[in-house]
């Protein structure tokens, strides 16, 4: 066997192992002898490797996407409601939105091959079918409405940059109720990162608070504290819905595509968020209605189209990048156009918590994994 040849298979053995490296395309692909004048199955992967190649291209637009997204909905909606003081109902936005992604998923739904309970046939039963067997999405549709709402409330008294950076807690919720639902065990650098997170935010959190300058102090600081504790309320159910999320996705006794769950959580989104509405504006559900309300809804039912496509491209590392980015770019645009927050207590906490998020998502020393995975490779081999 050629020195080339048997790199390859170690390249495969790592690819068992990792997802892929930064360009998304798995080890073994980017490994592999050249095409010309090798054997057919070199060729084979040389065409896997140009797919990897497209694929990548795909998951860059998928980054980038998810940067602009994140970092638009938050200085949109700050803008709006923060700035312009706009009166609009937020739950009529939020039923907009569940529109355009309950729509987005049928469209899918109908031209899926994806493995699925539901039955074979025309649209209307297929959506039909998963609205009937949908009540387990029940509970996070009525969680999102709640974070919705809840950070609608958080940028009404928070500039963008500040919202930003506290929502980022929702990691350290996350990991607390992981350890406690499903019973994980953290290793202890992700309670470093974490701990890392928490200092950070309470770099900018201390230099996002008002100032003793004058007598509306009082009141800025009340409104302050209302902004906080409605991003703390969001980022605690952010951290549950996330863990249930999860246990429905990998259930073994149903099986559903991504977009039949998006079909599902749309569903009852809408049916929740109708007498919402109405309440909020009897006779004039839509009433206050602006431009501005117009893009909050547009930009937030693309962050829909965004989720969807992240889970199918992206891996934790683009996830990471393009979370970092999002913190950047937000309290960059809020300094620079909304008058938000500036000075080194920001920088130092925005830096201090894109760090840890990356610290947190690491999955540890390159050569560790190397080495793990040439042990697997002696196993396989002794074992043959």
């Amino acid at each position: 066997m050629s020195k080339g040849m048997s790199y390859t298979k170690v390249g495969a053995s790592l690819d068992d192992l990792e997802e892929g490296d930064d360009d998304g395309s798995p080890l073994a692909m980017r490994r592999a002898a050249p095409c010309n004048g090798v054997p057919s199955a070199s060729t084979s992967v040389c065409q896997r490797f140009a797919t990897a190649g497209s694929l990548g291209g795909i998951r860059l637009l998928v980054l980038v996407g998810v940067v602009l997204q994140n970092t638009a909905y938050s200085l949109a909606r700050r803008y709006s409601r923060g700035t312009l003081q706009e009166k609009y109902s937020a739950s009529s936005a939020l039923i907009v939105m569940e529109l355009a992604k309950g729509a987005l998923s049928c469209w899918k739904i109908a031209y899926s091959e994806a493995p699925s309970d539901v039955p074979a046939g025309p649209l209307l039963s297929k959506c039909a079918f998963l609205a009937r067997h949908s009540m387990t999405m029940l509970v996070p549709a009525a969680i999102y409405l709640a974070m919705n709402i809840l950070g609608f409330v958080a940028l009404q008294y928070l500039d963008a940059a500040t919202f930003a950076v506290l929502a980022q807690m929702k990691v350290l919720s996350t990991a607390v109720f992981s350890v406690l639902i499903l019973q994980r065990r953290l290793h202890v650098r992700k309670w470093r990162a974490l701990t890392l997170l928490t200092t950070g935010v309470v770099l900018l959190s201390h230099e996002a608070m008002p100032k003793k300058t004058d007598s509306t102090q009082g009141k800025a600081m009340s409104d302050f504290g209302v902004g906080v504790a409605a991003v703390g309320c969001e980022v605690l159910l952010s951290g549950f819905v996330s863990i249930y999320f999860e246990k429905v996705l990998k259930s073994k006794t149903e099986v559903y595509s991504v977009w039949d769950r998006n079909f599902q959580l749309a569903f009852w989104s809408i049916l929740i968020y109708t007498p919402i509405m109405l309440h909020d504006r009897p006779g004039d559900p839509f009433g206050g209605w602006t431009p501005m309300a117009a893009a909050c809804a547009a930009i937030g039912a693309a962050g829909g189209v965004l989720v969807a496509l992240s889970i199918k491209y992206a891996d934790s590392i683009l996830k990471t990048i393009a979370t970092s980015g999002a913190i950047v770019l937000t309290t960059a645009l809020n300094a620079a156009l909304l008058d938000g927050p500036w000075g080194l207590s920001i920088i130092a906490g925005a830096i201090v918590v894109v760090t840890a998020v990356f610290d947190y998502n690491d999955k540890g020393d390159p050569e560790t994994r190397l080495s793990h995975a040439v042990d697997r490779l002696a196993r396989n081999s002794a074992s043959a």
